[in-house]
């Protein structure tokens, strides 16, 4: 099944990073989000233990509660873009390898015990915390622009799944967790 209004959702998310110098946003058709060359690649999944995992992270390491992951993980990918220069060369190479042997773990992996040592590998590294502190720290500033930019996307979100036929009706998601 193709589904609906992507451009539509893609240009809403893109309205809202582009302050940020983010030029395009995409829906992803794999898991993750993802910053690369002045666009970033988001999903519209949540919850997943990846998700509950990179939260309770936020919260133990910055003692920030996030209120809409969304919203946080797209500023996190906007830290991506405003730190990116901090972390090159070697370091850069750092988390790369890194990367990839977590990656490669985290294949193997058969407790969500080792599976949350793993991603809190992931999230210390480098370029992640350094994304993640500035997320955080934009955060903390600007309360009412993030409440402003779910409303906005929210609603392009609710479209695109009643269009698809997602959901029945907007009582069968909360969007506001």
């Amino acid at each position: 099944m193709e589904l609906k209004g992507i451009k539509a959702l893609n240009k809403t998310v893109s309205a809202q990073l582009k302050p940020f110098g983010i030029s395009k946003a995409e829906l992803s058709d794999e898991y993750a989000y993802y910053y690369d060359n002045e666009k970033v690649t988001y999903k519209i999944t949540e919850n997943t233990l990846e998700d509950r995992f990179f939260i309770d992270f936020v919260k133990d390491r910055f003692g920030y509660n996030v209120r809409y992951p969304f919203i946080f993980s797209l500023l996190h990918e906007v830290g991506h873009h405003k730190t990116g220069d901090d972390v090159e060369g070697l370091v850069y190479d750092f988390c790369q390898k890194e990367k990839a042997r977590i990656n490669k773990a985290m294949a193997k992996t058969k407790t969500e015990k080792q599976a949350k040592k793993l991603e809190y590998q992931y999230f210390n590294l480098p370029d992640e915390i350094l994304a993640t502190a500035w997320a955080v720290k934009w955060s903390r500033r600007n309360p009412q622009k993030i409440e402003k930019m779910w409303e906005e996307i929210k609603n392009s979100l609710l479209t695109f799944y009643n269009i698809n036929d997602i959901i029945d009706d907007e009582s069968e998601v909360d969007l506001n967790e």
